[in-house]
């Protein structure tokens, strides 16, 4: 029986690290998903199969943001096309611990909670579409906008028992160090002439 070789490139991004690491690295410009698209093509050699965009989404959605989700979800050269996968926000009321009299944190000035919000499903969603986008296509080379330790289980295996070259696009200051070993990065900010918009 002959032994096929598996080709092909998946770019997979996490919105809210891509913002977080633009704004980080690059001042002054923003970033084109089209641009990046297009650089990832030309430094893969070859077109990108699956293409993958995780973030949360405000309720209800902004214009903007309905707007911008069209845009990355169209296909070129309309838009990046990305699949997009939204999730939700949870908010979070914090109160003080009970050895220190409990209740609610409140602003000294206007008496408002204090109240974080915080995304919930995106990393989990974006490991189980990854590896399931690998299992259906068995690409070789993973171009990742994501520096989060949560996904070095994820990339580990793809790297050791797939043979899977993995690309983290991002910023130094927030790739995590489990998953340094096994990738290799490629800047924002020395890549900005590139796709900035």
């Amino acid at each position: 029986m002959a032994t096929t070789t598996r080709t092909g490139v998946a770019w997979f991004v996490d919105g809210a690290y891509a913002l977080s690491a633009w704004n980080g690295s690059v001042y002054g410009a923003k970033f084109d998903y089209l641009k990046l698209r297009l650089f990832i093509e030309q430094d893969a050699g070859e077109p990108i199969g699956d293409a993958y965009y995780f973030n949360c989404d405000s309720d209800p959605p902004t214009v903007a943001q309905t707007n911008f989700n069209k845009f990355l979800s169209s296909a070129p050269p309309k838009g990046a096309g990305l699949r997009v996968k939204l999730y939700w926000l949870q908010s979070k009321a914090h109160e003080w611990p009970a050895s220190v009299g409990g209740g609610p944190i409140l602003h000294p000035a206007t008496g408002e909670q204090y109240t974080t919000k915080s995304q919930k499903g995106v990393d989990v969603g974006l490991a189980f579409n990854l590896m399931r986008s690998h299992a259906k296509r068995g690409w070789k080379k993973l171009y990742l906008v994501a520096g989060d330790g949560d996904f070095h289980e994820v990339v580990q295996y793809l790297v050791e028992n797939e043979g899977v070259e993995v690309t983290v696009i991002g910023a130094h200051f927030s790739i995590s160090g489990e998953i340094a070993p096994y990738v290799r990065v490629i800047e924002f900010k020395d890549i900005e002439a590139a796709i900035a918009r």
